[in-house]
């Protein structure tokens, strides 16, 4: 053989060469493995099969080891490992995550959480899951979650439909004054913020601990009487309710506070009979109305010119935000000193909300708060 049909020899050879190359090489590009034809699922390094959020998302190959935490009624329950994505059908506990430096791993909130700006301009990027009581089911299991937190005291009113398709439900209130501590550390513990969690905890409790020690030392004739009312006209906040608590913690007493239930609607004349010392509207972040307005309303009712309240002008409207929350220990303070200025002078409860929109959730302290 001589030199050029060496040359024409070798030259063949690379050619078949390269063309099994590119024939192997465009089978792995063109996908035609039998896993990825179409409508079969992606499949791991393992070769099992893995949903489409963790083909597209880097695999998650750091160890954990299991949570547990207390839900709001001290029910323990346990999770696999820390939540890296959660679903809020909660705004308050919505405002604890990102309170504490978790609002990355929300991604998904209920339908009333989307009206709260300070809450969506850090989350932008969630997904609304529908109405709180009846989430939808289907778009929950599209978002992929570890666990969804609802509210302890109002569960989700399909929660057996939500636990039967295998998703789990941790409850926890995050808005009543008596648990918001330890609500604090459940979600600190869960999403892994147990030192930011566990400052603000000894926050409320320390708060809570100062009230209740000077409410204390009141004699019981300086406990003034109180009609709460809650969101509906004539619609009285009773014995077991979030209001009652708050407003028993800041040394009231309430007029409706021997009821069996924790609201109780009250006729204008069973109100009028009662004489309280102070009137409290809370009123839905919801409602437009600006909070002279509803005082306004409040003291212009029919026979309300004969209530103590009224006729020294201790009438007063106020954010459900200060009443329900994270921030309802400050709502503790500014009712303590509407209803016992003598005994709170040096708490300020408008200095407190600054430092707590400067230190966990920016915003919180522009909207209206209490009037007068």
């Amino acid at each position: 053989m001589d030199k050029t049909e060496k040359i024409a020899v070798i030259l063949i050879l690379c050619c078949a060469a390269a063309g099994t190359a590119a024939l192997v090489m465009g089978m792995a590009w063109t996908g035609e493995h039998p896993s990825a034809l179409a409508g079969a699922p992606p499949v791991s390094a393992t070769g099992g099969a893995v949903s489409a959020l963790d083909a597209t998302a880097p695999a998650n190959t750091t160890s954990c080891a299991p949570v547990t935490i207390n839900q709001t009624d001290g029910t323990p329950i346990t999770l696999p490992c820390k939540a890296e994505r959660l679903i809020v059908a909660n705004s308050d506990a919505a405002e604890m995550l990102i309170a504490f430096g978790a609002a990355d791993k929300i991604v998904g909130v209920d339908e009333s959480t989307f009206s709260v700006p300070y809450i969506m301009n850090k989350i932008p990027n969630a997904t609304s899951i529908g109405n709180w009581e009846t989430p939808n089911i289907e778009q929950i299991l599209a978002l992929h979650p570890d666990a969804v937190i609802s509210y302890s005291s109002y569960k989700p009113k399909n929660i057996d439909q939500i636990t039967a398709a295998n998703i789990t439900v941790i409850s926890l209130d995050c808005y009543q004054l008596s648990t918001l501590a330890s609500d604090a550390r459940a979600i600190g513990t869960l999403t892994g913020t147990s030192d930011t969690a566990d400052d603000y905890a000894q926050m409320v409790n320390g708060t809570i601990n100062q009230v209740n020690a000077r409410v204390k030392t009141l004699p019981a004739d300086e406990i003034p009487s109180v009609y709460f009312e809650g969101y509906t006209d004539y619609t009285a906040e009773s014995n077991g309710s979030g209001s009652n608590e708050l407003l028993v913690a800041a040394g009231g007493r309430n007029i409706a506070g021997n009821s069996s239930t924790s609201y109780m609607t009250v006729s204008p004349e069973w109100l009028v009979a009662q004489q309280p010392q102070y009137v409290m509207k809370v009123v839905a972040s919801s409602d437009n109305r600006k909070l002279t307005d509803v005082v306004a309303t409040l003291r212009a009712r029919t026979g309300w010119s004969t209530i103590p309240a009224v006729q020294q002008n201790h009438v007063n409207a106020f954010d459900s935000d200060l009443a329900y929350g994270p921030r309802a220990y400050i709502g503790l303070v500014y009712m303590a000193q509407i209803l016992h200025p003598n005994t709170f002078p040096d708490m300020n409860p408008r200095e407190m909300l600054d430092a707590y929109a400067g230190q966990y959730v920016n915003g919180t302290n522009v909207s209206r708060m209490m009037y007068p």
